[in-house]
């Protein structure tokens, strides 16, 4: 394989669906993961065991050597938020020249220090740091589902430079928006997850579409009070990265995070309902109690997000619903 032009560091079902997106787009792309066995057994199928109807194009390769990614002009990290900034710390000394940027796509805030990832790897790294993020289930960007997302980069990125990383990572079928608001990008794709929780609760509780789209409403409202007070923008939260992403999470039936809420709701305990989703990451779960911590620090009332705190901790599904619905009525 000739020397990549994008590195996915990353092998879970949203790292491999952007890679293979890309491939398909002419790209070679070198897919790494940490993981021996599971990379052999995706080099040997040329398939992800979560999206099957996506066969790998010929220019995606897969290692568990990450000397072929760490050689790309491009990095993209897909790894799980909590253990970014460690796998980071350890990747980096092993690549002799590092890119201009790295272009995150998880999601979540990391709970041992309140930041996003561009602020812990910024540092990790001393290389800029952007997030790609937006309403996108991975099996169906993996198959070419049209999809809208956007690339937020900081400002030390030049124009031009920003607009040669939009082009080079859409597609016909990807549509990528370009956007300066990291913190604020990045932030929605965090509490989105929270709030997916709580959507997923009153689905699993049977409350009805009502109900859902009011949580969904002021759900979206709180996410502005945070978004605001730690400097990201309205216009993002109204946004692909915000809106978007909370509407699809909230409702599609693909979002781990929302069928968590769902299960609590029809009665499984918090470790059942994990457990029934096969090991994959509830990202919302990791994100709560960060967004709590944050909103305290600068004086704001998250109910919905407490609410789901409370879930995380055993309380009762019921008793949450009927303490929001019960506080002091207010103007919108």
């Amino acid at each position: 394989m000739t020397r990549p032009d994008i590195g996915v560091f990353g092998s879970g079902a949203w790292g491999t669906a952007l890679a293979i997106t890309w491939a398909k787009a002419g790209a070679n792309v070198a897919l790494w993961g940490p993981f021996p066995e599971e990379m052999a057994l995706l080099a040997a199928e040329r398939c992800h065991p979560r999206l099957r109807q996506a066969p790998f194009p010929e220019g995606l390769r897969t290692s568990d050597d990450p000397t072929a990614a760490l050689s790309a002009p491009l990095w993209i990290s897909a790894m799980p938020t909590q253990v970014s900034p460690a796998a980071w710390a350890g990747l980096r000394p092993q690549a002799s020249v590092a890119p201009d940027c790295l272009i995150h796509v998880s999601k979540g805030i990391l709970q041992s220090t309140r930041q996003t990832l561009s602020q812990a790897l910024t540092g990790v790294l001393d290389l800029p740091v952007g997030a790609l993020s937006g309403p996108s289930f991975a099996d169906e960007v993996s198959i070419g589902v049209p999809t809208a997302i956007v690339l937020a980069l900081p400002t030390i990125v030049a124009e031009e430079r920003a607009r040669a990383l939009q082009a080079q990572l859409s597609s016909e079928r990807l549509r990528i928006y370009l956007s300066r608001d990291v913190v604020g990008t990045e932030l929605c794709g965090a509490l989105k997850n929270v709030l997916a929780i709580a959507a997923g609760l009153v689905d699993g509780l049977g409350l009805g579409y009502n109900a859902r789209a009011a949580l969904i409403t002021r759900g979206l409202a709180e996410m502005a009070r945070l978004v605001e007070v730690l400097g990201g923008q309205s216009a993002t939260v109204m946004g692909l990265a915000g809106m978007g992403d909370l509407l699809l999470t909230a409702t599609g039936p693909q979002s781990r995070n929302r069928t968590f809420g769902e299960l609590v709701g029809k009665g499984a305990t918090v470790a059942a309902a994990r457990d029934a989703l096969g090991g994959q990451v509830v990202e919302g779960m990791f994100t709560t109690e960060a967004a709590l911590e944050l909103a305290r620090a600068h004086g704001l009332d998250l109910p919905i997000a407490t609410e789901v705190q409370r879930l995380l901790n055993g309380e009762s599904p019921t008793e949450a619903v009927r303490r929001l619905m019960t506080r002091s009525l207010k103007s919108e």
